[in-house]
């Protein structure tokens, strides 16, 4: 089976037109990766035939690890790198590990419901990369898709047309999906207990990320500028060697040295704009990044950091309860032994020192009762304290969650601007080499 016909109907698409577009490789993998969603969805069956010896838990297990390695090997290769793929591959192990195995009935609504997303992401990938041949006006940022030409509607409606899912999700993905698939992500990781800690391991890589960069980077222009100044040293001094009248292709060599001056004067130019531009703006967003992340780190430390006092605040009234549960205990049984004592009739104490004996204990006992309904009330108190602390917590996570996400974002675009103005100079400054 063809690694598009594992996807597409059959009667949809010509599939030796498509597979002759797809590389041998990645039609290898995606023949794998049909092949074990295949037999996951198999496993998902209630009313298939288990194995012997095997649960359906262990046999949905099982599938969901081949499709991880299938899912694995196409990672490999870069067209699948996207966030339309890598999101519904999460998605579908979350879904996986929330199915509950010891219920009477398994709901694995969910489950088919992320296959089909996972498998209209690699069929869009496929169409995307090997189908439709993308052009620069079809590129878009920020929502805003350019207004395509009559020509190119009827050529992608003529494509699309013979390209239909087998599913009845197979849909364009449009901002309100890459939306929802964000909003899946950070549910994703506000469900992790370590769902924070990897946030802000993301966010500091890119801080890491963007260091090295700037380092290579300040050396690169660093030596352009060591190279212009010994061209423009080894121009002047040439230039005196060879100041004698007559000498053969002088002036051919004059032009070469003011060539070589204008080239280093264009290099200048290029690394004070690359300064500008490149070093300096990605250095104020990762500055910029690192007050931001540091401020939500500090922040969440703080709040956990009370959560925890409050745990054990709250320890320590239920300590102090049981203290004064067992105080009261004794107060009580002190009490009534010496109302025992006192009704004996072989006893000849005096009655007066009885009765005062009497009294103390019910002072102790009464005494006892007040610190017991006391320690209830403060730990009630504490124990409020701590629900409050925990719900805020919860909502302090989704906020610093959804923070970094774009905090992220804006780091994203500014290397994406860097990038392009840098390599922008850098191949001008190549091909002006190149005409010298």
């Amino acid at each position: 089976m063809s690694s598009a016909s594992s996807v597409c109907s059959s009667n949809d698409i010509d599939y030796a037109v498509l597979d002759s577009r797809i590389p041998p490789a990645i039609r290898r993998d995606v023949e794998r990766f049909s092949m074990f969603i295949s037999r996951l969805r198999a496993a998902l069956d209630v009313n298939t035939n288990v194995p012997d010896g095997e649960s359906m838990c262990v046999s949905v297990h099982a599938a969901l690890e081949m499709v991880s390695e299938s899912m694995r090997d196409l990672f490999k290769h870069s067209q699948f790198k996207t966030n339309q793929v890598i999101l519904p591959s999460l998605q579908l192990v979350q879904s996986v590990k929330d199915l509950k195995f010891d219920s009477a009935t398994v709901d694995t609504t969910r489950v088919h419901n992320v296959i089909d997303q996972l498998e209209s992401a690699v069929l869009n990938t496929i169409i995307n990369s090997h189908v439709i041949q993308p052009s620069p006006a079809r590129y878009f940022t920020l929502g805003r898709r350019p207004k395509p030409s009559s020509t190119e509607v009827y050529t992608t409606c003529q494509r699309a047309a013979t390209l239909q899912r087998r599913h009845s999700t197979y849909q364009d993905i449009d901002g309100n999906d890459e939306h929802s698939q964000l909003m899946d992500l950070d549910r994703i990781l506000n469900d992790r207990i370590d769902g924070l800690e990897i946030a802000f391991e993301r966010t500091k890589a890119w801080s890491t990320y963007s260091k090295d960069l700037l380092s290579y980077i300040r050396s690169r222009l660093q030596l352009e500028q060591d190279h212009a100044r010994r061209v423009t040293a080894l121009v002047e001094a040439c230039r005196r060697d060879i100041a004698k009248p007559f000498m053969p292709l002088r002036d051919v060599f004059e032009s070469s040295f003011d060539s070589d001056i204008d080239l280093v004067g264009r290099t200048k130019e290029t690394t004070d704009h690359l300064k500008a531009r490149v070093v300096e703006a990605l250095d104020a967003r990762r500055k910029e990044h690192d007050i931001q992340r540091g401020a939500l780190k500090l922040e969440w430390t703080k709040m956990t950091k009370s959560l925890h006092d409050c745990e054990d605040m709250v320890e320590k009234c239920r300590v102090t309860l049981k203290l004064r549960e067992e105080s009261l205990r004794k107060a009580r049984e002190n009490a009534l032994r010496s109302e025992s004592i006192n009704i004996s009739p072989s006893m000849s104490t005096d009655p007066m020192k009885r009765r005062r004996e009497m009294e103390k204990k019910k002072r102790i006992e009464e005494e006892a009762v007040i610190k017991k309904v006391e320690a209830e009330k403060q730990l009630a108190v504490c124990s409020a304290e701590l629900r409050r602390k925990r719900k805020e917590l919860e909502c302090a996570k989704e906020r610093i969650v959804e923070k970094l996400r774009e905090l992220v974002f804006q780091c994203d675009q500014t290397t994406k601007a860097c990038a392009s103005h840098y390599f922008k100079r850098c191949s001008h400054t190549q091909e002006l080499t190149f005409i010298f």
